[in-house]
């Protein structure tokens, strides 16, 4: 896999060559070992949620609208982060799967979202980037006075978002700096559009759907125990119902 890779660089652009690596072998084979199993040094997270793709218009002559975007706030042990080697690099691994309905029709070619009932996306807090400015770059609220477009660097994303939206399977690794992942503590499940939207006589457009998002930090060269940090964190956070 990686010698064809390695091919198709030569001749390809590097983007070229990564979209036609996915598109003939996805993401890759899992490591059921890695999926199944943490180390101190490496920590996996597993969020399984619903979310409604799309609410009521705002008049009865218009179609539905988007349903809201779901945030996540991520268990970073932020000061152990912030100690380790500014020249070491961590790695963040985050994968969204969730189900779609085809159209009936099967004409997922001719029209943007006319195969797929919804689809999901995610989106993860850039380095120095405000809350409030995440929030607005997703929503894409560009009428606010104080959006002058998204804050923080974007860099060191394996895929981006423009390779990783296709199917109902996206996934991508960022690898960087351990200050770096301390500011990148909130992920953004948000909706785009899909034929329930348009056929809104079946009422489908009501429905909630659920997905998996699975999250994994690891720091490969470095003695740190990152695991027992992110499940004090959670365990912290847990309500007992009494």
């Amino acid at each position: 896999m990686y010698e064809r890779y390695g091919l198709l660089t030569k001749d390809h652009k590097q983007k070229t060559a990564k979209e036609v690596m996915l598109r003939t072998v996805g993401f890759g084979v899992p490591d059921v070992q890695r999926a199944e199993y943490s180390l101190t040094n490496q920590a996996t997270i597993v969020a399984e949620n619903f979310i409604q793709p799309f609410a009521a218009a705002s008049s009865k002559s218009s179609d539905p609208k988007l349903g809201r975007m779901q945030l996540y706030q991520l268990p970073w042990p932020v000061e152990a982060l912030k100690e380790l080697p500014p020249d070491s690099n961590v790695r963040l691994n985050v994968t969204l799967s969730y189900f779609i309905e085809p159209s009936p029709s099967r004409r997922g070619f001719k029209q943007r979202y006319s195969y797929q009932s919804h689809a999901l996306r995610f989106e993860v807090i850039r380095p120095g980037q405000t809350l409030e400015n995440f929030q607005a770059k997703i929503n894409k609220l560009m009428e606010y006075d104080n959006y002058d477009g998204p804050e923080g660097d974007n860099s060191g994303w394996e895929y981006g978002s423009a390779l990783r939206k296709r199917g109902s399977l996206h996934s991508d690794f960022w690898i960087g700096s351990p200050q770096d992942l301390a500011d990148m503590h909130t992920i953004a499940i948000c909706p785009v559009g899909g034929w329930w939207k348009y056929k809104t006589a079946e009422d489908r457009w009501q429905n909630d759907v659920r997905y998996s998002l699975i999250i994994s930090v690891e720091a490969p060269d470095i003695e740190v125990d990152l695991y027992s940090e992110i499940e004090t964190m959670i365990e912290n956070t847990i309500e007992i119902e009494t």
